[in-house]
């Protein structure tokens, strides 16, 4: 069952989703998806799109340590997903790391 927090932070996340370039289609999101790996956004398309939830959740960006989701070794990357985001929207702060 999808709650008011879980949609409002699906429809702030959505303008990243991009096409597929094979379909032109694009993906439906899950709090399974991860903004690294699924959506391949790079750190700074990633970094804005957290900062519009944390924005609208009064959170701080700041709690977030982007080098765990981001390495420099991208085979190192823990997963950065989106049901990562609802649930620390829903408890307005990061909860991970």
């Amino acid at each position: 069952m999808v709650d008011d927090t879980q949609a409002r932070v699906m429809a702030l996340i959505e303008p990243w989703n991009g096409r597929s370039l094979l379909t032109f289609r694009k993906k439906t999101l899950t709090p399974e998806m991860s903004l690294n790996q699924d959506m391949k956004l790079d750190p700074e398309d990633a970094a804005e799109c957290l900062q519009n939830v944390f924005d609208a959740f009064g959170m701080d960006s700041d709690l977030v340590t982007f080098s765990l989701y981001y390495p420099k070794n991208p085979r190192e990357a823990i997963p950065l997903t989106i049901g990562m985001v609802i649930e620390s929207a829903r408890a307005r702060r990061w909860c991970y790391d």
